[in-house]
């Protein structure tokens, strides 16, 4: 039975004809769009939109790939395409991808996160998107997606960078993907995950997996609060394997989540909707299970309902007010890119919630600067002992963000999260003296000690 006002589920960009997925490409960007279904399999049955932009992909010389994966109550041809489109478009126009000569390639992973068209009645769809959002993340067709991308864009090494975003259910996508990937690769030499850096925004995910991933990062390095020999961030220590390998600056996570910490959808409706969600499967019975850091026991209903960046148990880095400035006319997102956030230092410069660089992506133009006000200084540091967060020194990164930056749970596409995240990426690459960038060092998680092979 047909229910009125239910949003379509056939693919927006296929036709009888094939696909027609290309959303733009011009001189300053290419971006396509990729739909799942569902159960997460390709909307295109034939897999043409991941085909064509293969095709695509593999001729762009200097990729600078960036994919995102939209939240709840958005689809394939929602505003958040006009918003992307904005970000890739400053981002093309900026100096280092300019004088480097990246060609900014972007691929819209799209999903049915939008289920009703009824007003009103589509914020009862959260239990029902939830649950299509862990599908798409269990099954294989969007890792798929995602590892045959970045083996296209790895054609054109040293010069290729894959960077991963998702937002709120494209969060919970997009986290699960990557940590089911890291596991995955565990122990496994001359190998790297299929990204450089993956960022989730306000992602709407439970804590389990979080918590299992981040106990388990605690177990295979040992810290230390000294900084990796030649650091030039001066952020932090490093990471050493347990098991023995190259130690990892604290300075460069391959996985990193930001939370607003004016969201109200992962802080209240994510815990309500969680708990109909419990009450309507009769879910009563928890198991016990150990705190990182503490191993205090606490019932794993705490980590059910509550998201990553919303748990004090796993929140381990927040921004803070700094007292620096800059000269010149520059916006925020060209001046981190150009600077490194020495000391994890980086800068805003337009008003709260200004979306200057979103609403051009909208109206299909090209992206303007951002509006300049008194610079605003930042800094990315680790939760002090007399936080309310516990604080735990892994290399994956939860991270508190002001509402100056990221306001509420939509606020991915202001003007200063644009900068947020142009500076992670430049902490994640560095310049060198000679204006060259350290180059991407991803990781895969080394085997525990226990079973590390004997020395001969």
């Amino acid at each position: 039975m047909t229910i009125a006002g239910c949003a379509s589920i056939q693919p927006a960009y296929v036709t009888p004809t094939g696909a027609n997925n290309v959303l733009n490409q011009d001189s300053q960007y290419t971006l396509t769009a990729i739909e799942f279904g569902e159960l997460g399999s390709y909307a295109d049955p034939s897999a043409g939109e991941l085909k064509k932009t293969i095709q695509l992909l593999k001729g762009t010389e200097r990729p600078l790939l960036v994919v995102f994966i939209h939240g709840w109550l958005n689809n394939a041809t929602s505003g958040n395409v006009g918003d992307f489109k904005g970000f890739l478009s400053r981002l093309a126009q900026s100096k280092q991808v300019v004088e480097h000569h990246y060609n900014v390639f972007g691929v819209y992973l799209a999903w049915p996160g939008k289920s009703l068209e009824v007003p009103y009645l589509q914020y009862l769809s959260f239990w029902n998107r939830k649950q299509a959002a862990e599908r798409i993340a269990s099954n294989g067709d969007c890792l798929d997606a995602i590892t045959q991308l970045s083996q296209a864009a790895r054609l054109h090494l040293p010069y290729a960078y894959v960077f991963l975003i998702g937002h709120s259910f494209g969060g919970l996508i997009l986290e699960r993907t990557v940590e089911h990937t890291l596991r995955t690769l565990q122990g496994q030499k001359n190998v790297r995950p299929p990204w450089d850096l993956a960022l989730m925004l306000n992602p709407a995910s439970d804590s389990i997996l979080t918590r299992q991933l981040v106990s388990d990062l605690q177990s295979l390095y040992t810290y230390s609060p000294n900084p990796v020999p030649g650091d030039i961030l001066h952020f932090g220590g490093h990471f050493t394997p347990n098991s023995g390998g190259d130690p990892i600056p604290e300075s460069q996570p391959t996985v990193v989540e930001l939370q607003s910490d004016n969201d109200t959808a992962t802080h209240n409706v994510f815990p309500i909707g969680t708990t109909a969600g419990i009450l309507a499967d009769g879910h009563w019975s928890w198991n016990q299970v150990a705190v990182p850091r503490t191993q205090k026991l606490v019932s794993e209903r705490e980590f059910y309902l509550s998201t990553p960046g919303n748990d004090s148990y796993l929140v381990n880095h927040e921004i803070v007010p700094w007292s620096e400035t800059f000269s010149g006319h520059s916006d925020a997102l060209d001046y981190n890119l150009n600077h490194n956030p020495v000391n994890g230092v980086f800068f805003t410069t337009a008003p709260k919630a200004s979306e200057t660089i979103a609403n051009s992506g909208k109206r299909s133009g090209t992206a303007v600067a951002a509006p300049v006000i008194k610079p605003q200084a930042w800094k990315i540091e680790f939760v002090s002992g007399h936080d309310k967060y516990m604080g735990i020194h892994v290399p994956f990164w939860i991270v508190r963000v002001p509402s100056d930056i990221i306001d509420n749970h939509g606020g991915i596409w202001s003007d200063n999260n644009m900068a947020l995240m142009a500076a992670i990426f430049r902490m994640h690459r560095p310049i060198l003296a000679n204006n060259t960038t350290v180059p991407a060092k991803s990781y895969v998680l080394p085997v525990s000690a226990d079973v590390k092979p004997p020395s001969h």
